[in-house]
């Protein structure tokens, strides 16, 4: 009887507060319903990435950007297929579209039929495991060279040899779990070693990328094969999780970012943080770059003329990791004005969070402007053009590489469009070369980005007519900075 005055009755059960009394159906994550890369999903007749689905409704993504909010209210056809299979037929409503780096998130609202979940995943493995027993796995794998498949059978018996070390010495000495130093020495110890072969079977493995990415079935192949084998070994470091899963929709939102800029060990075992800093060094890229930035920002503040205001914009901001670095300091020259812009609203809110506190010390100095919108914006006149005064700095440094060329260079032409005369407008995009981490972002982690070279980065500002043009390199010799100079 002591016990049961812990025991809610119906009546004095507590319900939802704020939004959350609006009653939504579960989402759910296809990487967790389905085998490989899950249905293919046509809206409106287009291919779409699903990104996730719930009884009543999907999100997806469209890469090819075709959509807009003018779509939203539009009943448009849906289906859930695999390879020929029809797994779901029906109609649904846009209810929202969101852009992103990678595309357009479109939410869509079921109108005539829902989605059986348990039905639908049943009906997609089915298909699947007769299809594997009808052609049998080794034949598909066999389309791969063997050398690739060696690599990743090395690269898998490296971790697990780590694995085996490290979880041993655990078992081991499980009593000094509380000792706050527990591991730091076996786990410096285990990075210190494996990094440099790690890195080694990375480049190697970068070779075959070239050939995957001619033949759009091989590349689906070796991707099936090493997502199998390997990606799911790296995810118990959290990096490679998130990269992974992409639970934003798309992959490397400013969490991941954020794991790379705080530097510090995550994972719920030793195994688990030397993983995570194997996932911390392949993109030491990202700290390199900002790091470049912040030394950018602190000398066009220096080498502008004057003390008035200097309006500086950094396009997908993501966490603006060095723009809280900048603030960090104690003085500032002169007033600045920084406008933060990103189409992922939970980066933005999360971008403010982080500056503000930043911004407010410096009396007045500091002025901060978010903008919640899409480069496809800015490329139709959006708001650099019409709301804000000419910027004596802009600076895109994760964007451009998940554009496409000719997308590229038009939003190159229309930053530099809203450019004060002597103005520096500086873009960032991953360096084609052998260090770049190609293979383990596409095939390990799903992470497609375009990779470039001097020629292609210098190609991107073309149609500039400015003859200051500078093309640098960060020191981990994976990232170009291209720097673009408007005549004064």
């Amino acid at each position: 009887m002591d016990d049961a005055k812990h025991v809610a009755s119906y009546d004095g059960l507590k319900g939802a507060s704020g939004r959350r009394v609006y009653y939504r159906a579960e989402r759910f994550d296809p990487k967790h319903l389905f085998i490989g890369k899950g249905p293919d999903t046509f809206v409106d007749g287009q291919l779409h990435r699903l990104i996730n689905l719930s009884m009543s409704g999907i999100a997806t993504l469209d890469q090819t950007d075709s959509h807009s909010e003018q779509d939203v209210g539009r009943v448009v056809p849906i289906e859930l297929r695999i390879e020929n299979t029809p797994l779901h037929e029906g109609h649904g409503e846009i209810v929202r579209v969101e852009k992103n780096y990678a595309g357009s998130k479109v939410a869509l609202r079921l109108t005539d039929h829902y989605l059986n979940i348990e039905r639908l995943t049943s009906q997609y493995r089915e298909h699947i495991l007769k299809r594997e027993l009808a052609r049998g796995r080794t034949d598909r794998q066999s389309e791969l060279s063997k050398e690739y498949r060696l690599l990743c059978s090395d690269a898998l018996h490296l971790l697990r040899r780590y694995r085996l070390i490290l979880s041993e010495w655990e078992t081991k000495n499980r009593n000094d779990r509380q000792d706050p130093r527990y591991g730091r020495e076996m786990l410096d110890l285990a990075t210190e070693q494996i990094l440099p072969q790690w890195r080694h079977l990375s480049e190697t493995a970068n070779v075959f990328i070239d050939d995957f990415m001619k033949d759009p079935e091989l590349l689906t192949i070796a991707k099936e094969y090493t997502e199998l084998v390997l990606s799911p070994e790296m995810q118990v470091g959290p990096i490679w999780r998130r990269s992974y899963e992409k639970p934003l929709g798309y992959p490397g939102d400013y969490q991941v970012m954020q794991y790379v800029y705080s530097w510090q060990d995550e994972g719920d075992t030793l195994y688990g943080k030397m993983v995570h800093r194997l996932g911390l060094n392949a993109l030491e890229c990202v700290a390199a770059r900002m790091s470049m930035i912040q030394q950018i920002i602190g000398q066009e503040m220096l080498n502008i003329p004057g003390s008035g205001q200097i309006n500086i914009t950094n396009l997908a901001c993501g966490a603006a990791q060095e723009t809280v670095n900048y603030l960090s300091q104690g003085h500032l020259l002169r007033p600045v004005r920084f406008t933060l812009i990103d189409q992922d609203k939970d980066a933005l809110s999360f971008a403010y969070e982080q500056t503000f506190p930043h911004a407010i010390r410096h009396n007045g100095q500091v002025r901060l402007h978010c903008l919640h919108c899409s480069f496809t914006d800015l490329m139709n006149g959006g708001p650099l053009a019409n709301d804000l005064p000419p910027q004596h700095l802009i600076y895109s440094v994760g964007l451009f590489d998940y554009l496409k060329a000719r997308r590229a260079e038009s939003l190159i032409q229309s930053l530099y469009s809203d450019l004060k005369p002597g103005g520096l407008l500086v873009i960032g995009n991953l360096k084609l070369g052998p260090k770049a981490g190609r293979w383990a972002a596409e095939m390990i982690c799903d992470w497609t980005m375009f990779y470039r070279t001097e020629q292609e980065m210098r190609d991107l500002a073309k149609s500039i007519p400015s003859k200051n043009i500078e093309l640098r390199s960060d020191r981990t010799d994976r990232v170009y900075l291209l720097c673009i100079r408007k005549p004064k």
